[in-house]
């Protein structure tokens, strides 16, 4: 693999730490203020990229100042969460219930169709009664 020149890699180098001194200093400044310190805020006060907040010096900051979660610790919240095959399960079940709910709604919009024909039928019935 292709080694990077030394000038780029202290160039990176010099940048990185520009942009670690940087979330620091937004942090601190943020939470001087009793600011609730989210990534938007950090992205508006810094001017960076959402994408930055995703690279690993940077994330490792977020983790270590208790903005964000580590990966660990979502897998573990996730592991907790229903299976998908019970999210597929109640998505079923839902969607029977909607299905019940809109038979329901049918019928009844049937039966009062059928009331409003023969009250029409009534007033042709009346109509023709009257021109007679």
């Amino acid at each position: 693999m292709n080694k990077l020149p030394r000038v780029i890699e202290e160039k990176q180098a010099l940048q990185r730490q520009e942009t670690m001194n940087k979330v620091l200093r937004a942090i601190n400044d943020l939470t001087n203020e009793g600011a609730n310190i989210r990534i938007k805020d950090l992205i508006e006060y810094t001017g960076l990229s959402r994408s930055t907040f995703a690279k690993q010096h940077v994330r490792d900051i977020l983790i270590d100042k208790g903005i964000v979660e580590s990966k660990k610790e979502r897998s573990k919240i996730k592991t907790n969460k229903p299976t998908r095959i019970s999210n597929l399960m109640k998505k079923s079940e839902d969607r029977e219930a909607y299905i019940k709910k809109l038979e329901t709604e049918n019928a009844e919009y049937k039966n009062e169709c059928e009331l409003l024909r023969g009250r029409l039928f009534l007033l042709m019935q009346r109509l023709e009664n009257i021109e007679k």
